[in-house]
């Protein structure tokens, strides 16, 4: 099986049912498969050599999924670009995946201009530019080559930099996706009446929602950089039964619908990635939308399903800080510097094998080598498992602070303080300091009826954690900054606290 026969199984299972909507655009699974088959015989046309490369970038609107789609029907590569990274960026990506074509949006086609690169318009009025409307009047009617014989071959290219710095070209075989697409299926169960509302970026995690809605003959419904108000409606107006969304996104709606008194009473899944979420707002989200709030844990070289934790799980209050248990098709162990796997309660890395795993780093066989050991994908994250299997993560194993010769643990610290009543988020940091080495410092977020101080804070982390791994200095934000992708970093963070220290 490939990722594009979830298409066709929806197909099947629901011809004439909603299969997308945007906006005004509500398309059936019969007209998505016309719309598909028309840009995957383009390509073919277009790039006769299977696996060429294929970027994408656009909004979330419906062109780009048909343009999504069409890529994996071809059976060329998709390479997905995120329209938030600067054009130099793009153009380095552009020239690292050795791009044969790309599809972007009409407002985004300026920032591929110095690649060189054929371009094809998503959406869009100019006459300069072939466009996927204009695909499907040219190639209406034609069925693409059959591309099974590709099954054992490379579905996409995620350019990553995560924490480690320069992007890094993630190898992702058919294999992973379709083992992430089971392992969804298998925890959330989702089925014909699922109606997904994909507000995440596409080339992201809501991307990796799609083909498994799909699977199950459900709808998605795309949203495009809407705030809180819209969102709240739709969900509403729409009836949305599901979601995917970084733990921002989820805090912006929470507090609209404590301003508005809104309740959700349609959500089955609320999921949530990419970051934790600290225990109060886990509390939060299941008073607004009902103890429906799940999560996932993986990460571009082992995609989105590493382990997962379902709403009724997470509605267990020992497991507000897991990231859940294994995925079905999953081996995760915690990992000792010497190989050893460790037992349940001890920390070490979090080690995955199995067919989610990525098959390399693009033209990096030396960084391969370094990350999958033995079979094993170093996931450079810190964790233990409790003795009911639970995975808990402590922190990347660079993000480990040594502060006066102890090991101080990030996600220790934000767990404490996330517990305050007046703390909404919290972001821990390490400052070089001449003494302790690094010192452990922390930006929060503080709820609009807070009276506590950052003195106040402080000693209340004092109290709980000792002197040593307590902060030196809290740092009061009227929001945590996000990178491109929406996700709170702790560079970024550090960045905004030596700017204001600056200013000051």
């Amino acid at each position: 099986m490939l990722p594009i026969h979830m298409l066709y199984r929806g197909l099947r299972l629901n011809p004439h049912g909603e299969a997308l909507v945007d906006g005004p655009v509500r398309m059936s699974y019969r007209e998505m498969a016309h719309h598909v088959e028309a840009v995957a015989s383009y390509l073919q046309e277009r790039l006769p050599e299977p696996q060429s490369r294929v970027g994408a970038c656009g909004h979330n609107n419906w062109q780009h999924v048909i343009a999504m789609l069409g890529i994996f029907a071809s059976g060329h590569i998709w390479v997905p670009l995120n329209p938030r990274n600067s054009s130099a960026e793009l153009a380095g990506i552009a020239e690292a995946a050795d791009l044969s074509l790309i599809i972007a949006d009409e407002d985004f086609i300026p920032l591929f201009s110095e690649t060189g690169r054929p371009l094809v318009m998503m959406s869009g009025t100019s006459d300069a530019h072939m466009s996927i409307e204009k695909i499907g009047q040219s190639h209406g009617g034609r069925r693409p080559t059959d591309i099974a014989h590709l099954a054992g071959e490379i579905s996409a290219i995620k350019f990553t930099g995560g924490t480690t710095g320069s992007p890094k070209g993630v190898l992702q075989p058919y294999r992973a996706f379709m083992s992430c697409i089971a392992s969804m299926l298998t925890t959330f169960g989702f089925d014909e009446e699922e109606r997904m509302l994909l507000v995440a970026p596409l080339t992201h995690g809501a991307g990796t929602f799609l083909l498994p809605v799909m699977a199950a003959g459900g709808c998605n419904i795309l949203m495009d950089g809407a705030k809180a108000p819209a969102i709240s409606e739709t969900i509403v107006q729409e009836r949305i039964t599901a979601s995917f969304m970084p733990p921002t996104l989820i805090y912006s709606l929470i507090d609209h619908a404590q301003a508005t008194n809104t309740r959700y009473s349609g959500i089955r899944h609320l999921i949530y990635g990419a970051a934790p979420m600290a225990r109060a707002r886990v509390r939060q989200a299941h008073e607004i939308f009902g103890p429906h709030l799940a999560a996932i844990y993986g990460q571009t070289e082992a995609p989105t399903m590493i382990t997962a934790i379902t709403a009724r799980e997470l509605a267990d209050e020992a497991n507000l800080e897991s990231v859940g248990r294994p995925c079905p098709f999953n081996d995760v162990q915690i990992m000792a510097p010497d190989g050893s796997i460790l037992p349940p309660g001890e920390t070490g890395e979090v080690v995955v094998r199995g067919d989610l795993v990525m098959r390399g780093y693009l033209n990096r066989p030396d960084l391969t080598k370094e990350t999958i050991v033995d079979g094993w994908l170093h996931t450079g994250d810190l964790g233990a498992f409790d003795d009911r299997g639970y995975l808990f993560l402590k922190d990347r194993l660079r993000d480990v602070i040594i502060s006066g010769g102890f090991n101080v643990y990030p996600a220790d610290v934000e767990a404490v303080l996330g517990a305050h009543p007046d703390v909404v988020d919290v972001t821990v940091i390490a400052r070089p300091d001449d003494y302790w080495g690094q010192r452990v410092e922390a930006a929060v977020v503080l709820s609009g009826d807070a009276t506590a101080s950052a003195s106040d804070l402080v000693n209340f982390a004092k109290a709980e954690l000792g002197s040593v791994r307590a902060p030196k200095a809290i740092h009061i934000l009227s929001a945590m900054p996000v990178n491109a992708v929406g996700k709170v970093t702790r560079n970024n963070v550090l960045r905004v606290v030596e700017e204001r220290e600056q200013g000051a």
